[in-house]
């Protein structure tokens, strides 16, 4: 922190010096300490305060507010548990206050600390140290008191110690992390520790260094490496065969981990997969991909028997590619001139069945998906997708229209799909008419009734076709 000698005249204002502070009782003046009193810039000390009465003897019932600055250096580094320069004396601090490796001055010759009450300003402290110019840091080494490099820990968290150049700011950066970065500070012999948490697990890389009063790295300690074998599931690594597939195309996914776990799943698109153990370590499925083409990233959950969990999120990708689909629709009948002897080839016409302007119009008290009709298709089937992503068809339309009621006391969302039904003329079903992509609907549970009364309409429609 720091303060200047303006900021502390803007303060005491006229008003304040003539009140004397109800919890100054019997305060005469403060003694302070700074240790050592000769250093070099960039150096931190220790600064102590007491509260002393006119004999020097510490006033023990003193919990006044006391500001702490420096007139000589602007650029001081204070304590930080500071708030606006100022400390509240407490009952917890016994009437003297030490701040560790708290002052930093940036400038040469004699600096000062002042300590004023912030209610009196007759109550007064003062303390002087010989500042040099900073000592260039010749002797590059650094002892590491522990851990050992290339521990193997069970933890996420580890207590790190060094010996280094006396009274310095050191900071300490985790696995390259600039983001990952832990401060302190040397003691007067050169040692300091700092507790590193949200280690990774398995390997880590820990660095230390040194700062000069301006701020800048002057020297980098040797890595450390550090392995964590957590007790939570370990995770190694998420493949796909093949890497890249067609849209609602099947493919595998296959999960390295730790053997024996009771749940290996994979998050894709939203979708929970459920992989099976096929051999010791590896955990593989086979699942359709989605309708959208784009690449999609795969999250990975692990859990052992003791509902342990290790998440991996992005673990991997599959990317799914546009499926061109061709539906013959009507042979015409070739042209034969037997008088110029040629035979004019059969055009196989194609033609667009897929379910456009899908949509869903949420009432108060159903849901209405609706979709653009499909020229020469006399039926739809909706399908549903079921807790393992497969769609599912549920019911059959006649008009480009489903409702689904909605039960307000216990709202949930599902997702439906769309597919035209196209007949040949030996009314035989073309499998190779795509599927509208998923789209999330709100349901209820009064669902299922309107389910089973769409059911029994079509039926009756179909039933009433077939007589005719």
């Amino acid at each position: 922190m720091k303060f200047t000698s303006k900021i502390f005249i803007g303060i005491l204002t006229s008003g304040i010096l003539s009140i004397s502070s109800v919890f100054a009782a019997g305060i005469d003046h403060f003694n302070v300490t700074m240790i050592p009193d000769q250093i070099s810039a960039g150096e931190s000390v220790d600064l102590t305060i007491e509260a002393a009465d006119k004999n020097d003897v510490i006033v023990k019932d003193y919990t006044g507010t006391i500001l702490i600055f420096s007139e000589s250096d602007a650029d001081a580094e204070l304590p930080s548990a500071l708030d606006q320069n100022t400390y509240v004396f407490m009952a917890s601090d016994q009437w003297v206050v030490k701040f560790e490796n708290a002052v930093t001055f940036s400038q040469e010759w004699l600096q000062n600390i002042y300590i004023y009450d912030l209610d009196d300003e007759t109550i007064i402290g003062l303390w002087e140290v010989n500042v040099s110019k900073q000592t260039v840091i010749e002797e590059k080494t650094i002892e590491i008191l522990s851990p050992e490099n290339g521990l193997t820990i069970w933890d996420s968290m580890i207590k790190i110690s060094w010996k280094t150049q006396k009274n310095h700011k050191i900071i300490i950066v985790l696995n390259e992390d600039e983001e990952a970065v832990f401060e302190t500070i040397s003691n007067s012999n050169g040692d300091f520790e700092q507790e590193i948490t949200n280690l990774k697990n398995w390997e880590n890389s820990i660095v230390a260094h040194v700062l000069d009063a301006d701020e800048n790295r002057v020297w980098e300690s040797n890595k450390i490496n550090i392995k964590v074998e957590s007790i939570a599931p370990t995770f190694k690594s998420v493949k796909t065969k093949p890497q890249e597939v067609e849209s609602e195309w099947m493919y595998t996914v296959e999960v390295i981990a730790s053997k024996e776990l009771t749940d290996v799943s994979i998050v894709i698109d939203d979708v929970i997969h459920v992989l099976s153990e096929t051999s010791e370590w590896i955990y593989s499925s086979e699942i359709y991909a989605p309708v959208e083409a784009e690449t999609y990233k795969i999250d990975v959950i692990l859990k052992d028997e003791l509902w342990l969990e290790t998440k991996e999120l992005w673990a991997g990708s599959i990317t799914v590619n546009e499926k061109v689909i061709v539906v013959p629709v009507k042979e015409e009948e070739p042209k034969i001139d037997l008088d110029a002897g040629w035979i004019e080839p059969i055009v196989v016409k194609e033609k667009d069945y897929s379910i456009k302007n899908l949509k869903v119009t949420e009432l108060k008290s159903k849901s209405v998906l609706t979709w653009d009709a499909v020229e020469d298709v006399e039926s739809y089937e909706i399908y549903k997708q079921i807790e393992n992503g497969k769609p599912e068809i549920i019911t059959t339309v006649t008009k480009p229209r489903f409702e689904l009621e909605v039960t307000w006391e216990e709202i949930k969302y599902d997702f439906f799909a769309v597919k035209a039904v196209v007949k040949t003329a030996s009314w035989e079903t073309i499998p190779e008419v795509p599927m509208s992509e998923m789209t999330k609907v709100q349901t209820g549970p009064e669902m299922i009734i309107l389910l089973l009364l769409s059911l029994l309409i079509g039926g009756a429609f179909f039933m009433k076709k077939q007589k005719a």
